[in-house]
């Protein structure tokens, strides 16, 4: 089964906007193919996250070989370490099976999910351990068939429009713009975005500017998916997959590749998860304007367990350069722009009265990172 769309869609796209017209002409009808079973397209998921497709399907093709049927019971049934033996890592078999166990118990309505709003459904999924709202969205594409996917979080499709409209850099701006554009039909865009990224049309170039190489390495967070980048010495970038402003000092020219300075981000972040303080902290570097640098420092100085109020930020700075005050409100600009997160810790920032506000990678995700370091520091 492919993903269903027809002559209204294309009729309204080719409507709004002439480049993507011309796109889809070039490239005619695309056949996605989609797995409308909720619990199936869930853990096959999972297993997908930073690995490539074949590797997948290698997978998921073994677990339907071993278990005959794939569900919350013969889930259960299998246990962690044999689902391992299919080819995953352990932290996404403890995935599957938590997700297993939370269907059987009733803790988790699966069926509820298709009854909800786009936004109610990816917060209700990308609370599950190991689906993030980029997971969340495809889900919501590749398997409920929802109309109006378009993902932030999703770099081939940013490409995808570099491609298409010769721009340099999609900021989240820019990319809002094209949402509203495409909306109520942003998934059949995807579709077409995804096919220019994966050089459907020759002739259309990234024009992202190049520059120095760029280093990725992707990491499975109780939380979700984490990509992190480098330079090659130092940490760039860490963003949690589909939060807002992902990438954000990420270029295109880019590739994965063991480094050192991973494996030390890997063992902090590991240690982070434990629920334990890392007594160390991989060398970074704040790629950004010298107020967001001096919040950004100011906010490496906020212990493990404890929070920090934007007017205390803002006061702090004042301090350093001598001046009466400090906008609270640029402040939280430069906050939420944070493009280190966790190791720069920007969910460790509240309101006043510890009010919890917004942040980047979703106020859920800001709500168990609290809890998670203040059961641990009681």
């Amino acid at each position: 089964m492919y993903f269903n769309y027809g002559s209204e869609e294309i009729a309204y796209l080719k409507q709004k906007d002439k480049r993507l017209a011309d796109v889809i002409d070039k490239v005619g009808k695309i056949e996605r193919p989609v797995d409308t079973d909720l619990f199936s397209s869930v853990i096959h998921h999972i297993i997908g996250q930073q690995i490539s497709t074949k590797a997948q399907a290698t997978i998921w093709q073994r677990m339907n070989d071993n278990l005959g049927v794939v569900n919350s019971d013969t889930i259960l049934a299998a246990g962690t370490e044999h689902l391992q033996s299919f080819g995953i890592t352990f932290r996404k078999a403890e995935y599957i099976t938590d997700f297993a166990r939370k269907i059987k118990d009733g803790s988790f309505d699966l069926e509820g999910i298709w009854e909800k709003s786009d936004e109610e459904a990816i917060k209700e999924l990308s609370g599950l351990q190991g689906i993030g709202v980029w997971t969340a969205e495809m889900i919501l594409l590749f398997c409920m068939q929802r109309p109006n996917i378009f993902s932030f979080g999703d770099l081939a499709i940013l490409r995808g429009i570099r491609m298409v409209y010769h721009h340099r850099k999609i900021d989240f701006k820019l990319f809002e713009k094209y949402r509203r554009r495409f909306s109520p039909y942003c998934s059949v865009a995807s579709l077409y975005f995804w096919a220019v990224a994966g050089g459907a049309i020759p002739e259309m170039k990234d024009c992202a500017p190049k520059g120095k190489m760029t280093y990725i390495y992707h990491y499975d967070s109780p939380l979700g998916g984490i990509t992190v980048s480098s330079n090659g010495r130092e940490i760039t970038g860490l963003w949690f997959d589909g939060q807002k402003y992902f990438g954000d000092t990420l270029p295109e020219d880019y590739k994965e590749k063991d480094l050192p300075v991973f494996k030390q981000t890997k063992e902090w972040l590991d240690i982070y998860f434990s629920g334990k303080a890392p007594d160390f902290t991989p060398p970074i570097k704040m790629e950004t304007t010298s107020f967001r640098k001096a919040v950004w420092e100011t906010m490496l100085t906020i212990p493990f367990g404890q929070t920090m109020t934007y007017g205390e930020i803002a006061d702090s700075i004042a301090k350093q350069k001598g001046i009466a005050k400090m906008s609270a409100q640029a402040v939280g600009g430069a906050v939420g722009h944070n493009s280190i997160s966790l190791i720069i810790p920007c969910h460790r920032v509240v309101g006043t009265n510890g009010n919890l506000t917004g942040y980047a990678g979703g106020i859920e995700k800001k709500v168990r990172l609290l809890t998670m370091e203040q059961k641990t520091t009681c």
